[in-house]
């Protein structure tokens, strides 16, 4: 009886340990299954603006994707004056700003006649020459005959294009938060691109009547707005009183490190308390930093507006044909057309610490750190080649004295 009771204890015992290893054990897994994130969500940005100088093709230079020239295209509410975008990580929203500020809506019932709202998608992390002309998603809203769609199509370079979803033939009021006198708002679930955390941008509007077709582009642009790294070399520029130095740097961004331009506050060089900026060397980055003696001590943070460039493809692509028909799809025509360079515009700084001259002490210690080691092996190679020289003398003179007795 008591070998069976205290058989039942040690059973007992050894349930509870299990029971508490297990809790143990799920305390650090469930916060990793049940309680953690199992989605992307791309960055959030504050809202931005590109302005009438980027937009590629004003009102006389449409481009023509379609047909022939036509007297109904190329209206006012095809034509792109601004874009304010703005995102806080899992909707993206845009404002089109157009040149009609009509409340006449009669340009979205016509028939034989369509005009979109779109954007073109470049995701970073695929490859420059992929999709069309570098472009990865397109997403619009189109009226035809007073009736909105909207879809986001995939693009490929083989020259086809996969659906990824549509809202048809739906009511969309002119004069609403949506569409009204020369604005049109956008709106895309950024789950759906798969919530890219660097992506590019270019906005357009088509307008088509029967055949015929023209689009206005803007430049790419990159999103969320970029801010430029700037890496110089050494990595902290170092500067005395009274020095000159040439500093090589780097620009980074995850879409470009091609630098186009770089201006110090809209003036060419930068100079204040005797400390001379300029920019040598645009690409790669070169700046010539001239310090006077009377420059005061301190760290400078030197304000740089630089624009790069961005590409979206390197090469013509070819042309893929559908094996069994023949035929490519149409947007694919039309990606000839696409922009495939745009511009990064963005504030940086450029950091300056300006040190007093070098004392006598630290002069010769920063000689000697440099050439020490050379001095010492030159005085070395000095001392043993006099001294064999002394030894050979002296046994040249022993051996004299020998031969003369």
């Amino acid at each position: 009886m008591k070998e069976r009771f205290l058989i039942l204890i040690s059973s007992v015992t050894a349930f509870k340990v299990v029971l508490l290893s297990s809790v143990f054990f799920m305390s650090f897994i469930i916060p990793f299954t049940l309680f953690s994130p199992t989605f992307a969500v791309s960055p959030s940005f504050d809202e931005s603006l590109i302005s009438d100088k980027e937009i590629i093709n004003q009102k006389s230079d449409f481009i023509q994707t379609y047909g022939n020239a036509s007297t109904h295209l190329g209206s006012d509410y095809a034509n792109i004056l601004a874009v304010n975008y703005v995102s806080d990580g899992k909707t993206l929203n845009t404002t089109f700003w157009l040149a009609s500020n009509s409340g006449n809506a009669s340009v979205f019932s016509q028939n034989d006649k369509s005009i979109r709202y779109g954007m073109l998608i470049a995701i970073v992390t695929l490859p420059e020459n992929s999709g069309y002309n570098g472009a990865n998603y397109d997403f619009f809203v189109e009226a035809k005959d007073g009736k909105w769609s909207e879809y986001l199509y995939q693009l490929s370079s083989t020259g086809s294009r996969a659906l990824v979803y549509s809202k048809e033939n739906y009511t969309l009021p002119f004069g609403g938060s949506t569409i009204g006198p020369g604005h049109v708002n956008l709106r895309l679930d950024l789950d759906a691109i798969h919530s890219p955390s660097n992506y590019g941008l270019s906005f357009y509007t088509a307008e088509s009547f029967k055949s015929n077709e023209v689009r206005d582009f803007t430049n790419w642009i990159a999103v969320p707005p970029e801010t430029i790294n700037i890496m110089t070399d050494p990595k902290d520029s170092v500067m005395r009183q009274g020095e000159e130095q040439l500093v090589p740097a780097e620009f980074k961004t995850p879409l470009s490190d091609n630098v186009t331009s770089i201006i110090f506050d809209n003036d060419p060089s930068y100079s204040f308390d005797g400390l001379n900026v300029t920019a040598e060397r645009v690409h790669p980055p070169l700046f010539r930093v001239q310090v006077s003696p009377q420059t005061p001590v301190g760290v400078y943070d030197i304000p740089i507006l630089a624009s790069m460039s961005i590409q979206t493809t390197s090469s013509n692509l070819p042309m893929f044909n559908d094996t069994v028909t023949g035929d490519s799809d149409p947007e694919f025509q039309i990606s000839k057309e696409y922009p495939t360079n745009g511009y990064i515009t963005s504030k940086a700084n450029l950091t300056i610490t300006v040190l007093p001259p070098l004392t006598v002490s630290e002069t010769f210690i920063g000689f000697w750190g440099i050439w020490g080691d050379a001095i010492g092996l030159i005085v070395a190679g000095a001392v043993g080649s006099l001294a064999t020289f002394l030894v050979d003398h002296l046994k040249s003179k022993e051996n004299k004295n020998k031969n003369a007795c």
